[in-house]
Protein backbone atom coordinates (compact mmCIF):
# COMPACT_ATOMS: atom_id res chain seq x y z
CA UNK A 1 0.00 0.00 0.00
CA UNK A 2 1.67 3.56 -0.90
CA UNK A 3 1.93 6.05 1.40
CA UNK A 4 -0.50 8.35 -0.23
CA UNK A 5 -3.19 5.40 -0.06
CA UNK A 6 -2.86 4.98 3.68
CA UNK A 7 -2.85 9.47 4.44
CA UNK A 8 -5.67 9.71 1.71
CA UNK A 9 -8.44 7.24 2.29
CA UNK A 10 -11.46 6.93 -0.02
CA UNK A 11 -14.27 9.17 0.65
CA UNK A 12 -17.07 7.65 3.07
CA UNK A 13 -20.12 7.42 0.11
CA UNK A 14 -23.17 7.00 1.18
CA UNK A 15 -26.22 5.60 -1.00
CA UNK A 16 -29.85 6.58 -0.86
CA UNK A 17 -31.87 3.85 -2.17
CA UNK A 18 -35.21 2.55 -2.13
CA UNK A 19 -34.87 -1.44 -2.30
CA UNK A 20 -36.24 -1.34 -6.53
CA UNK A 21 -34.42 -3.84 -8.62
CA UNK A 22 -32.65 -0.71 -10.54
CA UNK A 23 -31.37 0.92 -6.95
CA UNK A 24 -30.65 -3.00 -5.99
CA UNK A 25 -28.96 -4.10 -9.35
CA UNK A 26 -26.70 -0.46 -9.15
CA UNK A 27 -25.80 -1.91 -5.74
CA UNK A 28 -24.35 -5.26 -6.95
CA UNK A 29 -22.86 -3.32 -10.13
CA UNK A 30 -19.14 -5.26 -9.98
CA UNK A 31 -17.60 -1.94 -11.29
CA UNK A 32 -18.92 0.81 -8.57
CA UNK A 33 -17.15 -1.73 -5.66
CA UNK A 34 -14.62 0.04 -5.60
CA UNK A 35 -16.54 3.40 -4.49
CA UNK A 36 -17.70 1.08 -1.18
CA UNK A 37 -21.26 2.45 -1.17
CA UNK A 38 -23.17 1.76 2.00
CA UNK A 39 -26.47 1.24 1.18
CA UNK A 40 -28.95 3.28 3.13
CA UNK A 41 -32.61 2.17 2.37
CA UNK A 42 -34.98 5.53 2.45
CA UNK A 43 -37.43 3.52 4.54
CA UNK A 44 -35.39 1.77 7.07
CA UNK A 45 -32.00 3.64 7.23
CA UNK A 46 -31.58 6.51 10.21
CA UNK A 47 -29.50 9.44 9.85
CA UNK A 48 -26.53 8.58 11.72
CA UNK A 49 -26.06 6.27 8.04
CA UNK A 50 -25.04 8.90 6.64
CA UNK A 51 -24.00 11.18 9.24
CA UNK A 52 -20.12 10.66 8.33
CA UNK A 53 -20.33 10.23 4.82
CA UNK A 54 -17.88 12.25 2.15
CA UNK A 55 -20.33 12.02 -0.41
CA UNK A 56 -24.01 11.46 -0.48
CA UNK A 57 -25.95 9.74 -3.25
CA UNK A 58 -29.88 10.53 -3.90
CA UNK A 59 -30.74 7.66 -6.11
CA UNK A 60 -33.75 8.51 -8.73
CA UNK A 61 -37.37 7.30 -8.38
CA UNK A 62 -37.70 7.48 -4.64
CA UNK A 63 -40.70 7.54 -3.21
CA UNK A 64 -41.82 11.28 -2.29
CA UNK A 65 -43.07 10.28 1.59
CA UNK A 66 -40.20 8.69 2.40
CA UNK A 67 -37.25 10.72 0.46
CA UNK A 68 -38.67 14.15 2.05
CA UNK A 69 -37.78 12.66 5.35
CA UNK A 70 -34.17 12.55 5.10
CA UNK A 71 -34.42 16.40 3.51
CA UNK A 72 -32.80 17.79 7.06
CA UNK A 73 -30.22 14.96 6.96
CA UNK A 74 -29.38 15.72 3.20
CA UNK A 75 -29.28 19.15 3.20
CA UNK A 76 -26.85 19.00 7.17
CA UNK A 77 -24.46 16.76 4.65
CA UNK A 78 -24.22 19.65 2.29
CA UNK A 79 -23.80 22.39 4.55
CA UNK A 80 -20.95 20.30 6.79
CA UNK A 81 -19.15 20.42 3.36
CA UNK A 82 -20.07 17.05 1.70
CA UNK A 83 -20.83 16.31 -1.79
CA UNK A 84 -24.66 15.72 -2.73
CA UNK A 85 -25.80 14.53 -6.03
CA UNK A 86 -29.55 14.12 -6.56
CA UNK A 87 -30.83 11.79 -9.56
CA UNK A 88 -33.86 12.50 -10.96
CA UNK A 89 -37.47 12.24 -10.66
CA UNK A 90 -37.38 13.49 -6.84
CA UNK A 91 -39.36 15.88 -6.61
CA UNK A 92 -36.40 18.21 -5.22
CA UNK A 93 -38.81 21.12 -5.24
CA UNK A 94 -40.60 19.89 -2.54
CA UNK A 95 -38.05 19.56 -0.18
CA UNK A 96 -34.52 20.86 -1.73
CA UNK A 97 -36.21 24.35 -2.87
CA UNK A 98 -34.89 23.71 -6.52
CA UNK A 99 -37.84 25.08 -8.94
CA UNK A 100 -38.66 22.12 -11.19
CA UNK A 101 -40.98 21.53 -13.72
CA UNK A 102 -41.81 18.36 -15.67
CA UNK A 103 -41.40 18.13 -19.43
CA UNK A 104 -42.42 15.37 -21.66
CA UNK A 105 -38.60 13.33 -22.51
CA UNK A 106 -37.96 12.71 -26.20
CA UNK A 107 -37.46 8.89 -26.33
CA UNK A 108 -35.60 7.75 -28.71
CA UNK A 109 -33.92 10.79 -30.99
CA UNK A 110 -30.96 8.68 -32.44
CA UNK A 111 -33.68 7.02 -33.99
CA UNK A 112 -35.77 9.02 -35.24
CA UNK A 113 -33.69 11.97 -36.12
CA UNK A 114 -35.73 14.22 -33.83
CA UNK A 115 -33.81 17.13 -32.14
CA UNK A 116 -33.09 16.14 -28.53
CA UNK A 117 -32.92 20.37 -27.87
CA UNK A 118 -30.66 19.46 -25.06
CA UNK A 119 -27.21 22.45 -25.33
CA UNK A 120 -24.70 21.95 -23.30
CA UNK A 121 -23.43 24.97 -21.33
CA UNK A 122 -20.17 26.01 -19.28
CA UNK A 123 -17.37 24.51 -21.63
CA UNK A 124 -14.59 25.56 -19.01
CA UNK A 125 -16.05 24.45 -16.34
CA UNK A 126 -14.40 21.97 -14.36
CA UNK A 127 -16.87 19.40 -14.06
CA UNK A 128 -16.34 18.37 -17.89
CA UNK A 129 -13.24 16.88 -17.18
CA UNK A 130 -15.48 14.10 -16.16
CA UNK A 131 -18.78 14.12 -18.44
CA UNK A 132 -18.95 13.48 -21.65
CA UNK A 133 -21.34 14.60 -23.99
CA UNK A 134 -22.82 11.64 -24.57
CA UNK A 135 -23.78 10.94 -20.39
CA UNK A 136 -25.42 13.75 -20.29
CA UNK A 137 -27.55 13.44 -23.57
CA UNK A 138 -29.66 11.34 -23.35
CA UNK A 139 -32.85 11.50 -21.11
CA UNK A 140 -34.57 13.76 -18.86
CA UNK A 141 -37.82 14.25 -16.90
CA UNK A 142 -38.02 18.17 -16.43
CA UNK A 143 -36.22 21.43 -16.24
CA UNK A 144 -34.86 23.18 -13.11
CA UNK A 145 -34.14 26.39 -12.06
CA UNK A 146 -30.40 26.32 -10.83
CA UNK A 147 -29.46 29.31 -7.75
CA UNK A 148 -27.77 31.70 -8.25
CA UNK A 149 -24.19 31.52 -8.42
CA UNK A 150 -24.95 27.42 -9.46
CA UNK A 151 -23.56 26.55 -13.03
CA UNK A 152 -25.78 24.77 -15.68
CA UNK A 153 -24.21 22.02 -17.68
CA UNK A 154 -27.07 21.23 -19.81
CA UNK A 155 -29.80 23.18 -20.85
CA UNK A 156 -33.03 22.25 -22.28
CA UNK A 157 -34.10 24.35 -25.34
CA UNK A 158 -37.61 24.64 -26.75
CA UNK A 159 -38.58 23.97 -30.20
CA UNK A 160 -38.46 27.33 -30.49
CA UNK A 161 -34.77 27.32 -29.70
CA UNK A 162 -35.29 29.59 -26.38
CA UNK A 163 -33.92 28.44 -23.22
CA UNK A 164 -36.57 26.30 -21.05
CA UNK A 165 -34.45 25.20 -18.04
CA UNK A 166 -31.50 22.92 -17.03
CA UNK A 167 -31.43 19.49 -16.66
CA UNK A 168 -27.86 19.20 -14.97
CA UNK A 169 -26.30 21.83 -12.53
CA UNK A 170 -23.29 21.70 -10.24
CA UNK A 171 -23.16 24.60 -7.44
CA UNK A 172 -20.27 25.01 -5.40
CA UNK A 173 -21.26 28.52 -3.88
CA UNK A 174 -24.27 28.31 -2.34
CA UNK A 175 -22.73 25.61 0.54
CA UNK A 176 -20.11 24.62 2.00
CA UNK A 177 -20.48 21.52 0.36
CA UNK A 178 -21.10 20.72 -3.22
CA UNK A 179 -24.28 19.62 -4.95
CA UNK A 180 -25.04 18.21 -8.21
CA UNK A 181 -28.87 18.20 -9.70
CA UNK A 182 -29.91 16.56 -12.71
CA UNK A 183 -33.69 15.62 -13.83
CA UNK A 184 -32.02 12.33 -15.89
CA UNK A 185 -32.41 8.89 -13.74
CA UNK A 186 -29.53 6.87 -14.30
CA UNK A 187 -29.57 4.78 -11.64
CA UNK A 188 -33.40 3.44 -13.31
CA UNK A 189 -31.99 3.20 -16.35
CA UNK A 190 -28.33 1.44 -15.63
CA UNK A 191 -30.12 -0.58 -13.58
CA UNK A 192 -32.68 -1.83 -16.00
CA UNK A 193 -30.29 -2.45 -18.23
CA UNK A 194 -31.56 -0.01 -21.31
CA UNK A 195 -30.75 3.41 -22.45
CA UNK A 196 -27.41 4.63 -23.94
CA UNK A 197 -25.43 7.59 -21.79
CA UNK A 198 -26.83 6.51 -18.38
CA UNK A 199 -24.24 4.30 -17.62
CA UNK A 200 -22.22 7.09 -18.37
CA UNK A 201 -23.59 9.48 -16.32
CA UNK A 202 -23.89 7.37 -13.50
CA UNK A 203 -20.08 6.25 -13.11
CA UNK A 204 -19.16 9.66 -14.17
CA UNK A 205 -21.08 11.41 -11.42
CA UNK A 206 -19.53 9.15 -8.96
CA UNK A 207 -16.12 9.76 -10.31
CA UNK A 208 -16.83 13.75 -10.32
CA UNK A 209 -18.45 13.42 -6.37
CA UNK A 210 -14.90 11.51 -5.51
CA UNK A 211 -12.12 12.83 -7.52
CA UNK A 212 -13.93 16.02 -8.45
Amino acid sequence: MSRATRTNPAPAVAFLHGGSHSHLATLADPALAPYRMRAVHVRTGVPEDIAGSDVVVVADRLRPDLLSGWAAEVKEALERGATVVVFGENHVQDWLGVPEQPRPTIFWWWRTGEDHRVRLQAPDHPAWGFFSDRSVIWHYHGVLEPPPGAVSLADLHTPDGERDGSILFVDETNHRGRLLVTTMDPVYHHGSGFMPGATQLLYSALHWATRG
